[in-house]
């Protein structure tokens, strides 16, 4: 696999983090099926595409919070 059409795809996540992440969006990326992508990804960062989504999200909510002034109810 091309590690170009890696970093599109990854940019198509940073960039879509607020919105569902398209599954067929990152396959047509990158040119192969979801199933061979995921496995690729895990090769090669030991974390599956969703856990990535995941921990990404929870970052940027958490530098979202530790930015502003506001204060989180629960």
């Amino acid at each position: 696999m091309n590690f170009d059409y890696l970093n599109k795809m990854i940019t198509y996540i940073e960039n879509n983090l607020d919105n569902k992440i398209d599954y067929n969006e990152l396959s047509k990326i990158t040119k192969t099926n979801i199933f061979i992508l995921e496995r690729i990804f895990m090769f090669l960062t030991d974390m599956t595409i969703t856990e990535y989504i995941r921990k990404r999200r929870l970052s940027k909510a958490f530098e979202e919070i530790r930015n502003t002034n506001l204060k989180i109810l629960i």
